[in-house]
């Protein structure tokens, strides 16, 4: 049976009682936590710092992934180690294939899963120069920056594609989605290939955080 992820991301957690929205999530069901770090120079917003990171990882039974929407993300490699994050995601575009390709490596030689996200503006064979060592396909489904944005149903036909691509990959590559994902849009996604499931607003605004993430997982099958 397909593995299905709930990754709640913590943009959209009210931060005055960070350690209890943590715990309410471990609690209600999420599988990884998705943490959205960004600069305000590769986007045009800016969230949390690491020492964030580092305190939720302390507080959390499950893995922190971390999605950095960063111009120099291959300067915190060790920082991200250190705090304890299971995987690291990148963009395409924060600088030349070839930096990275060595970011990735670096990633993967520190002990993290390596990812690389798709801004919604990018096709789905963007990623096959790194098939060989990424373990996560993140694919935007909004444009990357601010969350509570409306899920792009044009991005589907590209989770088909990317599947493709980690399908014919030597190991196990999850194809991630983050952007408008809820009740009414996991089902799409996941029919499409995709296998976890970034959850902003539609997680942290439910009534029953539990309930909804049996719901989610019931329309993602």
């Amino acid at each position: 049976m397909k593995k299905i992820t709930i990754s709640p991301s913590l943009l959209a957690c009210d931060f005055l009682h960070l350690e209890d929205e943590v715990k309410s999530a471990v609690a209600a069901g999420a599988g990884m936590f998705h943490a959205d770090v960004m600069d305000g120079v590769y986007v045009p917003n800016i969230s949390f710092g690491f020492d964030i990171i580092k305190s939720i990882v302390r507080v959390s039974d499950i893995p922190v992934d971390a999605h950095l929407m960063i111009k120099k993300p291959q300067n915190y490699i060790d920082v991200l180690k250190n705090a304890g994050v299971y995987s690291v995601t990148v963009h395409s575009d924060f600088d030349s294939p070839e930096l990275v390709r060595r970011t990735l490596e670096d990633i993967k030689a520190a002990g993290m899963k390596a990812g690389l996200a798709l801004r919604p503006c990018f096709p789905a064979e963007t990623v096959l120069p790194y098939a060989d060592i990424c373990e996560i396909f993140l694919v935007m489904t909004v444009e990357p920056g601010f969350g509570g944005q409306k899920f792009m149903s044009d991005m589907i036909p590209k989770i088909r594609e990317i599947k493709k691509i980690a399908d014919g990959a030597d190991h196990e590559i999850s194809v991630q989605v983050d952007g408008g994902i809820g009740e009414a849009t996991i089902g799409a996604v996941s029919e499409a290939g995709a296998d976890n499931f970034v959850i902003g607003t539609a997680f942290f605004k439910a009534e029953d955080r539990k309930s909804a993430v049996e719901k989610f997982i019931e329309a993602a099958k």
